[in-house]
């Protein structure tokens, strides 16, 4: 897998590297929710793309939402930040924030933003 995956602080941290697909995110997230069975008892998840190419469009985006919705249960509440520093990974972290109501996704450039706004 392309992304490492790490506690710190009550917060679930995931570091992707090199080029991301649609597939790699999903890989990652079905790890995390197979390692933490309660992801409430984590003040949030924080997803380090700032060494990764992400390739992915809107069909994606849309897949990955379909996906994520399943485990609602499990992340309703959720503190998602995602730490990049490409325009159009900005916009679709904006527009999935939208389609995913019961959870909170931020984009933010530095992890010092990013764990910030968990942490609080």
């Amino acid at each position: 897998m392309k992304a490492s995956i790490n506690v710190q602080d009550h917060i679930i941290l995931r570091t992707f590297s090199g080029d991301i697909h649609l597939d790699d995110i999903m890989k990652s997230w079905e790890e995390i929710f197979s390692r933490f069975e309660d992801m409430k008892v984590f003040k949030g998840v924080i997803t380090d793309l700032l060494e990764a190419e992400m390739h992915l469009d809107g069909d994606n985006m849309n897949m990955l939402v379909d996906f994520l919705k399943e485990y609602m249960d499990r992340m309703e509440g959720t503190k998602i930040a995602i730490v990049m520093d490409s325009p159009r990974t900005m916009t679709n972290t904006i527009l999935m924030d939208q389609k995913m109501k019961h959870v909170q996704i931020k984009p933010f450039r530095t992890m010092r933003e990013a764990y910030d706004w968990i942490a609080n």
